[in-house]
Order: C-alpha cells, then structure tokens, then sequence
C-alpha cells in the first residue's frame, strides 16, 4: 500500500473543523484526506464534536458519512441533536448518511468494518468521515498490532480518497498511546473540576504536518455546539507596533487632571486607575469616555457591576449627558456577569466589539473581576499583557480600573501585578480627618510624559468630579489640618485688557455733583 505521506492533496490544503476557535488550534484546520483521533472521557463533547464538524462539511458543499459502532442509536442521536443550531434534518439523508458499523465488526471483525467503511466512503463520495467507537474496535481487536494495521489500512485509504476522518476514542491514553503513532492528529477532549465548577478544556496534542497552538484551552458547549477558546497569551503574541508621540494627547475631561499629566494621557498608551470602593473611579472613566465623545472619538465601557441604565442614571446626576451619547452610538456601555464566565471567550468579545465600533477609548471597569475565573492564577500577567498588547495594536487608548483591597488604602495595593505593564498609573485615595473622609488624586507613574506628582484633592459634586488646582488642600490634610475647600475650583484667567465687571446696585444719578 502506498504510504501515508503520499496523499495526493497539497501539504497545506486545509478543512475547516466547524467549531469556533478549534481552527485557530490546528493554525487553519484538519489537513484534508489527515486521520484524527478525537479522545476524551464520557460526556466530554466528543459525539457532539463529530456531528457538528459533519454538518459543517455538508454546509460548505461536501459530503459526509457518520459511522457508529456500539454507540447511542441513531434515533436517539437525531433527538439530541434537534435542540442544536447547526443542525439541518434536510440533510440527513442525501449527504449526510448516519450507518452502523456493530453487525459488520461483531460478524467479521476488523477486516468486515473495514470494508464497510472503504464502501461507504466509496458510494456516499463522502470527503467526511467520523468513526464514533474506537473503544468497541479495540474490544472486538485480537490484539494491538491487527488494531495498528486497521488504523493504518484506514489512513492511506481515506488520505488517497481526500476523505478527512475522525476517530471518536475513550480517555486519553498519552503520548506513548499505540494508536496515536498510527494517525496525523490527537485532539483531547476533558473536564476538570475547579472547586464548586466544572471547566472544560480542549488539547491538540499532536499534529502531523503543520504547527499547533500548544498547551491547554477553554471551551463551552452552548445550542451552537462547542465553541473554543484559546488561551489569548498563545494567540495574541504580537507586541504593539507604536511610536508613542507625547504631543498627541487624549484629555480626560478634567482640566486640572490634564494638567497634571502634562496635557492629558499620551494617545496608545494604557493606563491603571486604582482605588478603593467609592474613591471615584467609575465617574473617572465616564468622564474619559465623554470627553472621547465630544470629540468624536468612540468609546466603550465594559463593567461587571453596573448595567447600562444604571451608568446612564449616575452620570445623569452627576451633570454628564450620557444617555445622548449612547443614543448617538458614539458611547457604548457593556455590562457582564463575572461569575462562571471565561476570560479567554470575553477577550474575544471585547476585540470583536474594538473592531465593529471602531473603538479609541475604553473603560474596563473591574480588572479584577475579568481575571478572577482564570482557572491557573500564574496565568494572569501574561494575560493582561497580551489583553493590553492587542489594544494597543487595535489603536485603542484603554483605562484599567481595578479596586484596591482597603477602603483608606496609605499605598496603593495592586494584587495582579500590572502596574509594570501599564504606561500610567493613576492613584485615588481616601483619607479620614477626624469624622470626614477626604478624596485625593496623584500620578504614580506616566511613562511616556513628564506629570506633577504632588496628591491633590478632588470631590463628586453636582457638576462632576473637580480636581483641586493645586496641592495645597492636600498638603493641610496630610498635616492633620482640615481643609479649607475639598476641592476648590479653578478660576478661569482674566484676558490681559478687559477690566472687571462690578456687579451691585448701578451708580445713583442726580443728586450732589449731577
């Protein structure tokens, strides 16, 4: 027989998986006429995986067959797989054929399965094949080198009739596996438990022909199938392609903040708010943001606390009119739920949405809360590092707001070590005189941009946050002295010949001197 590495088709000639994410595992998907064994645990997704990457094949004109041996009957199969999207019962049938392999392996062993599948890929013409039972072939072998030379029979057979295969098998047995030397790729299906959850993870540990993305992945089985979610770190390598120009700056909002950063936040740089609850860090990034819409640059909030009304409500309050914005599509609030979510799968979203709406500024109101499912906690500085990296690289200027453990924190207390992958660190502080609190704002570091590192006090009022003019207030404080004025306003400057205007009663005609 002809060698496997004689496959008539191109070296680079590529089949599409039909699951999300699992294409950008094999760096663009199965090599067309390849053999693959699909491994994992009962329960793990691989009979939904083989169904979903056949419809997928039928759907991009192809034809398939799905071959089951020992398994779930068909009837059963077709009832489970009506709730999913992908599937289309007009199919079955005319080119997607479900055929069962148990008679032909019970009565003739492996040779009579063979037959079975050589002529159903013959007469179907099907350029699909999945296989669901390697276990009950391995049952039915009389012993592992006629089980090799099956699997060998079935690679040269189906590479030269360009009829990708999936063998669905059982757990996976490890690189020293018999039957993994015998096929073009292993892609190993499992589930963990992570304390109280459960979190599914998907492995290519072996790809003949072509480079994979290493290591472990998420994934989810959702009305759609299985979706796949590469870890962003091994996706997103690239590091930003920028040339930071100081003179091209993004105002905040706040003029005495600009100030302070020596114009405003460099355009492409990334900046850390940090602060306890209530110093005002939200209102920051909704001043960011409506600053931004001013000036016609589009912008996004993502936050895992606040809804969207509820943001449009307080910056309402707080004088900023958001809600127009919003309407106008130049501000795009995004709300989530933290708990039992992926990061790996909202970063997607998150690069999905910088795309659709051309987003320059966001908002990522809780950074903790993003990072918090990361199933390894050492993953989480080359996460953020490459969140950050794929940002910069989409043009995006990001303010990360991440919450600080105490409520008067003396020194900022970071917990995912991200301040050295940040341009700038902004600082917000409360601080207790006697029975009051006190806001106060410094800029702990601005990379590419000189800044005054004095603290100055800041309030919430009526018309927004207002940033003191100088340090003064904030040098009393911390000399145990109340402030005269949280947050004095600055004083708009006089233009050089214009005298003041008295205001008070007019002068009083008639009279003495008239």
């Amino acid at each position: 027989m002809t060698d496997t590495a004689e496959r008539p088709d191109e070296p680079d000639a590529r089949v599409s998986s039909g699951v999300p994410g699992l294409d950008t595992l094999l760096r663009g998907g199965f090599l067309r006429g390849g053999t693959y064994i699909i491994a994992g645990a009962p329960g793990t997704g691989k009979t939904l995986l083989g169904n979903q990457y056949c419809f997928a094949t039928v759907a991009q004109g192809g034809r398939a067959v799905y071959l089951t041996v020992l398994g779930e009957s068909h009837a059963r199969m077709m009832q489970h797989l009506r709730s999913m999207s992908f599937f289309h019962p007009e199919a079955v049938g005319r080119v997607l054929n479900y055929e069962s392999g148990s008679a032909a392996l019970k009565a003739e062993g492996l040779a009579g399965l063979g037959k079975l599948i050589f002529r159903a890929v013959r007469e179907h013409g099907a350029t699909a094949l999945v296989v669901d039972g390697l276990v009950a072939m391995e049952e039915r072998s009389e012993d592992p080198l006629r089980l090799r030379e099956f699997l060998h029979g079935l690679c040269v057979h189906n590479a030269l009739a360009g009829c990708t295969t999936l063998l669905l098998a059982g757990q996976h047995g490890g690189p020293v596996d018999p039957r993994y030397t015998m096929v073009d790729g292993v892609v190993a299906l499992a589930q963990e438990r992570v304390g109280v959850k459960s979190v599914r993870l998907v492995e290519v540990t072996k790809f003949r022909g072509g480079p994979q993305v290493p290591g472990q992945h998420g994934f989810q089985i959702s009305k759609d199938g299985l979706s796949v979610h590469p870890r962003i770190e091994a996706v997103y390598t690239r590091l930003p392609a920028r040339t930071l120009a100081t003179d091209a700056r993004l105002t905040s909002g706040l003029p005495a903040l600009d100030e302070m950063l020596s114009g405003g936040l460099v355009r492409d740089s990334s900046t850390l708010v940090a602060g306890p609850p209530g110093s005002g860090k939200t209102q920051l990034g909704l001043h960011f943001l409506m600053e931004g819409a001013r000036r016609q640059e589009p912008g996004l909030y993502l936050g895992f606390v606040e809804t969207p009304p509820r943001l449009v409500n307080r910056a309402e309050r707080m004088g900023l009119a958001l809600g127009g914005h919003v309407d106008a599509g130049r501000v795009h609030l995004v709300s989530r739920v933290a708990a039992e979510s992926q990061p790996d799968a909202l970063a997607e979203e998150l690069f999905g949405w910088v795309k659709q709406h051309g987003i320059q500024r966001l908002v990522l109101d809780g950074l903790e809360s993003f990072c918090q499912e990361l199933t390894a906690p050492e993953r989480t500085p080359r996460f953020l590092a490459a969140l950050m990296y794929e940002l910069l690289n989409l043009g995006v200027t990001p303010l990360l707001l991440q919450q600080t453990h105490e409520l008067a924190a003396p020194e900022a207390d970071a917990r995912l070590d991200v301040e050295a992958l940040v341009d700038n660190v902004l600082v917000l502080r409360l601080v207790a005189l006697r029975s009051r609190r006190y806001r106060v704002l410094s800029v702990l570091k601005a990379r590419e941009s000189d800044h005054d590192a004095a603290q100055r006090l800041f309030a919430m009022t009526p018309r927004g946050i207002e940033v003191a003019a100088d340090s003064e207030g904030a040098e009393a404080l911390f000399n145990g002295q109340t402030p005269s004025q949280a947050a004095p306003p600055r004083k708009p400057k006089r233009k050089a010949g214009r005298k003041p205007v008295r205001r008070g009663k007019p002068p009083r005609r008639g009279g003495r001197g008239a």
